[in-house]
């Protein structure tokens, strides 16, 4: 799902990450004792993960800050009548008026690459939601671009404020290497 990853890998790569998501959500949904009400996809893309959240979640609230990129997903999950898109960077998304049970964020924070807005990014996430789930790279076989850092999960657990891991999973894809974070924040328990 990279731009620099080889044509071969891009149907595998999307069915293992949708077979963790899901994964993840049911973990979530075991711990909330119902499958989540409200789930935040961010940065959605062109809408290849998105059937899976619907199908583990009442309602999806899919964002990404690319209009080319939302009108595939709309296009692409026009069938789904559970899912809302809209144009939104995360550092500069309002405060919800109640936390999503879930949200995913799948290869989005790497392209982050001012500290501050990460760090700002995170906090957001972590007042937003109950449970995250995050995969990020922590290594590539083929070089990222320079619009990418690579960080380890413990990076990114100092900029969620009261961050869990719940559950972890090492995703390989081609020679690459991903992290899969089911994370909680101190609320989720409640």
């Amino acid at each position: 799902m990279r731009a620099s990853q080889p044509d071969s890998l891009d149907a595998g790569v999307t069915e293992l990450t949708r077979t963790v998501v899901g994964t993840q959500l049911g973990l979530v949904a075991d711990r909330l004792g119902h499958r989540p009400r409200r789930t935040l996809e961010i940065g959605c893309g062109i809408g290849r993960l998105t059937p899976t959240l619907a199908q583990h979640s009442d309602r999806v609230h899919a964002i990404d800050m690319t209009p080319a990129m939302l009108d595939r997903a709309r296009t692409a999950c026009r069938h789904l009548s559970t899912v809302d898109f809209a144009q939104a960077r995360l550092d500069r998304l309002p405060p919800p008026g109640e936390r999503f049970d879930a949200a995913v964020c799948v290869w989005v924070l790497m392209h982050v690459l001012d500290e501050d807005q990460l760090a700002e990014s995170c906090r957001r996430v972590a007042a937003s939601t109950r449970y995250l789930t995050l995969v990020e790279y922590d290594h590539a076989h083929i070089p990222v671009s320079r619009w990418s850092r690579l960080r380890p999960l413990e990076h990114y657990l100092r900029l969620l404020p009261g961050a869990e891991v719940v559950d972890e999973r090492t995703v390989e894809y081609g020679g690459d290497h991903s992290f899969a974070a089911l994370i909680a924040f101190p609320e989720a328990t409640r």
